[in-house]
């Protein structure tokens, strides 16, 4: 297969695979996306595989590495601003939602940086292993259950429901209702 032929191939894959998330997302059928999304992800892989020409050179690879480097420090400057911004918001209006928020962001720019370091660790110490894709395939499955897990220790169990159009306690909140008026 060319090079170019892959390019092709991989853009018909995004595209097929970007229609089938969005009638997924459409109907709620979040687990068809998922199960899209790692199909073409495999699929990539294969004809990647596949590929006699030279798909990157050197070059390609310190250019992306600086990109990298440079996003996650964007991300994380951004990240930790709005966070800020938000925990002032949170002072001033408590509403659960914002500390729901605020823990994402704390959380995913946490994540970004560790998840950097353990790949940055991996393969600056450790030579190219046989069974580097196991290591890969292992570390995000213990990546997704920390996410699963951390998911379900935030989620707001004990906060204020609107119901009625007035604020009703869920479960024992630690804050006072809000005090935006409940619409629902």
């Amino acid at each position: 297969m060319t090079l170019k032929q892959f390019k092709i191939l991989k853009l018909s894959v995004v595209f097929i695979l970007a229609m089938i998330v969005g009638q997924a997302i459409v109907y709620h059928n979040y687990i068809i996306s998922v199960v899209a999304m790692a199909l073409a992800i495999m699929v990539i892989f294969y004809f990647r595989g596949r590929v006699k020409e030279v798909i990157a050179d050197e070059r390609d690879y310190e250019v992306g590495g600086r990109a990298a480097i440079l996003t996650i420090q964007v991300f994380s400057w951004l990240t930790v601003i709005l966070l800020f911004s938000l925990l002032v918001y949170y002072e001033a209006n408590p509403v659960p939602e914002i500390m729901t928020a605020v823990m994402v962001l704390a959380y995913s720019a946490c994540a970004l940086m560790v998840i950097y370091t353990l790949f940055f660790r991996y393969y600056n110490k450790i030579a190219f292993l046989e069974k580097k894709f196991f290591y890969l395939v292992a570390g995000f499955l213990i990546l997704l259950f920390v996410a699963v897990l951390g998911l379900r220790l935030i989620s707001g169990e004990d906060n204020w429901v609107c119901d009625g159009g007035r604020w009703i306690s869920h479960g024992h909140p630690d804050f006072p209702a809000p005090s935006a008026e409940c619409k629902k």
